[in-house]
């Protein structure tokens, strides 16, 4: 897809379970195991969905999956499976390094989405995926995260955010900001503070990568929100305003967590707003 001057690729890292009842808040579990059925622990699949813009002499990535990088413990509830050699490989198939990264845009630094900015060095450490890349996050979510709440603290790899600071390209963004011509970043932090949306074009070619705002297509229905939401009351509005102009202009939504829808266009049927044209732009 070819949006505002760039040209739009999304890359699946993998996929991973997580417990349904959890991903879908006060909705009853009869109506959302049609969309997603859960497994004997009540677990659905979700997708490690990332999003590549090239264009303007760059190559921005936003968000980074898990990556290689979760203890026993943590593998053995969440499941990971990577696809095909992860993002690397990927990359590699759009004939991409991890070293051609321009940039990385971070929607927040929970360890599915932020994960994958580490790997393995080979010497039992770390170092980073992306080492040309500058990273582009939140203040806000950084700071959350070397700081959460008893809530969530458990959706972050414990020293993540101070490994950002002291050895990344690290510019911490102060609110809605455009980064490059067609591409900028507006904040929503219901889900948690700091958390960023990725706008690609404008008015009706328009793409917008929701990351865990609206996590799947099934999430555009307003009141489905997940418990893991800090303040689910401004998820609320602030998925409002944006179903409201995806309605009204036609833009696309990129839906980070969806096994099986990686975009659509929303329209309205029966006084509910609903997915529409699925756009299929996962590779193959």
């Amino acid at each position: 897809m070819q949006v505002g001057g760039w040209q739009i690729h999304t890359l699946l890292e993998g996929t991973f379970l997580l417990d349904g009842g959890s991903m879908f808040g006060i909705v009853p579990r009869s109506r959302w195991a049609r969309h997603h059925p859960p497994d004997g622990e009540g677990r659905i699949v979700m997708a490690l969905r990332t999003l590549l813009c090239v264009g303007h002499g760059r190559r921005v990535l936003v968000d980074t999956g898990m990556g290689d990088r979760l203890d026993d413990r943590r593998q053995a509830l969440y499941q990971h499976t990577p696809r095909a050699g992860g993002l690397p490989a990927g990359l590699a198939a759009l004939g991409l390094a991890c070293q051609d990264v321009t940039d990385v845009v971070l929607t927040h630094l929970h360890f599915d989405h932020a994960g994958g900015l580490f790997a393995p060095d080979g010497r039992g450490g770390l170092a980073p995926a992306f080492p040309r890349a500058q990273v582009h996050v939140q203040e806000a979510a950084c700071r959350w995260a070397a700081a959460p709440s008893l809530v969530d603290q458990a959706s972050f790899l414990p020293g993540d955010a101070a490994r950002c600071e002291a050895e990344l390209d690290l510019r911490l963004l102060q609110g809605d900001e455009t980064l490059a011509e067609g591409l900028r970043v507006q904040v929503t932090a219901g889900h948690t503070p700091g958390h960023q949306l990725v706008v690609v074009g404008e008015g009706p070619d328009t793409l917008v990568f929701c990351a865990d705002l609206i996590p799947t297509a099934t999430h555009v229905r307003l009141p489905w929100i997940m418990a893991y939401d800090q303040r689910p009351l401004l998820t609320l509005d602030e998925k409002k305003v944006l179903v409201a102009q995806a309605v009204e202009e036609g833009w696309a939504l990129v839906f980070e967590h969806d096994p099986l829808t990686a975009a659509c266009r929303l329209v309205e049927r029966d006084g509910q707003v609903v997915p529409g044209e699925t756009l299929c732009l996962d590779p193959a």
